[in-house]
């Protein structure tokens, strides 16, 4: 159940209390910090998380594990590396290539579509939104050489085309050239001022720089000029998140939902951000929900056991974290939330068990917790 304002005011003076009598009480820190989150006092928060750290380096991965989760798997929806779902999300037109044939395009299908491209190319070399398609297309492919030569192909014929230098960006973004990347995004902008797209791209290169400010205004602007663009929704939802304004966020995943009601992600971080804010049963509904649409994604269950630890379901979160991993036996961070979680329910063996096996596979968090949950532990 939510807490109401004498419920927190209670509580938040006996972790105040609490800290008085102990003031290197670390777990009352953490505890309290939660609390002033809820409550929307964000810097306070930051300041007994940052105390707590201080006193105990390990505190920040407990307090995030329990607090905050990491909002694992709330990723803006991007450019390249993600092209497929971004292209087929995005706002198309008849003056852009057929970005969502492309999206729906099946892998042994790639073939086929360049050979189609390399015909019309030949009977017409000028024609600048083939070449873009045939770009996309062997960038999807892995084809990065020839999407390179392509694009500057585009560029030559077409250098004051917007989406040439959009799909530039994209190509930068997907090689982590972030600088590069917004520069390509912000000529496409300026050569076209109602490109709905491009705002959406630049914003992902705002975030990358933390410019929160600009970020946020750039989706302003791409959902302005297209009213039901559920990517920038969800997008922004996120960054509201980031910035502290849990129900802005909210509202805006909500927006997204309405307009894709299978927009999986945005089902997820509607219900995560509903935990957040102190309500169990109504974003358990969202991750049931999420779930039920997706029952052999194992993300799904990783983050409701991420919320049911978050409330103290130890063991409904194990169980969901058992499910993720049977779906996925290389899923890293199930084991690793799996391990914390039996830990925190005083399942120290198999939680350390699971911690090593989430080393053994990479995860960086696990490396960095496994002193101080397992250190006595063989």
């Amino acid at each position: 159940m939510q807490k109401r304002g004498g419920d927190f005011n209670e509580a938040f003076n006996s972790y105040t209390n609490a800290i008085a009598v102990d003031p290197t009480y670390v777990e009352a820190y953490m505890e309290r910090a939660l609390l002033l989150e809820q409550m929307g006092r964000y810097q306070e928060s930051k300041a007994d998380k940052a105390k707590a750290t201080d006193l105990n380096p390990y505190a920040e991965v407990y307090y995030d594990q329990r607090a905050r989760l990491y909002l694992l798997e709330s990723k803006y929806k991007g450019p390249i590396n993600e092209l497929a779902e971004v292209i087929d999300r995005s706002p198309y037109g008849s003056y852009l290539p057929d970005l969502k044939g492309i999206a729906e395009l099946d892998e042994n299908e790639y073939g086929g579509e360049i050979e189609g491209l390399d015909l019309v190319l030949r009977l017409n070399p000028g024609d600048t939104i083939s070449i873009l398609e045939r770009a996309l297309i062997y960038s999807l492919a892995g084809a990065y050489d020839l999407a390179k030569a392509d694009i500057d192909s585009a560029m030559e014929l077409a250098p004051f085309h917007f989406l040439v230098h959009d799909v530039k960006g994209l190509f930068h973004w997907h090689f982590d050239e972030k600088e590069a990347a917004y520069l390509s995004f912000d000529k496409a902008v300026n050569l076209n001022s109602a490109y709905p797209m491009g705002y959406f791209n630049r914003s992902l290169a705002d975030r990358s720089k933390d410019d929160f400010k600009t970020a946020m205004s750039d989706l302003n602007k791409a959902i302005a000029l297209k009213k039901d663009y559920a990517a920038a929704y969800y997008n922004r939802g996120i960054l509201k998140n980031e910035t502290g304004d849990p129900e802005g966020a909210l509202e805006d995943y909500q927006k997204a939902m309405d307009i894709d009601p299978d927009f999986y992600e945005a089902i997820l971080n509607h219900g995560f951000t509903k935990g957040i804010l102190g309500s169990f049963a109504d974003c358990k509904a969202d991750f049931d929900r999420a779930i039920r649409e997706n029952p052999d994604d194992p993300v799904g269950y990783n983050l409701r056991g991420n919320i049911e630890t978050f409330f103290g379901k130890y063991l409904e979160a194990i169980r969901d974290y058992d499910q993720a991993i049977l779906l996925d036996p290389d899923y890293a961070d199930a084991y690793y939330n799996r391990g914390v979680t039996s830990i925190l329910g005083y399942q120290g063996i198999s939680g350390c068990d699971d911690l090593r096996k989430a080393r053994r596979m990479g995860s960086e968090q696990a490396a960095e917790v496994i002193p101080y949950f397992c250190g006595g532990i063989k």
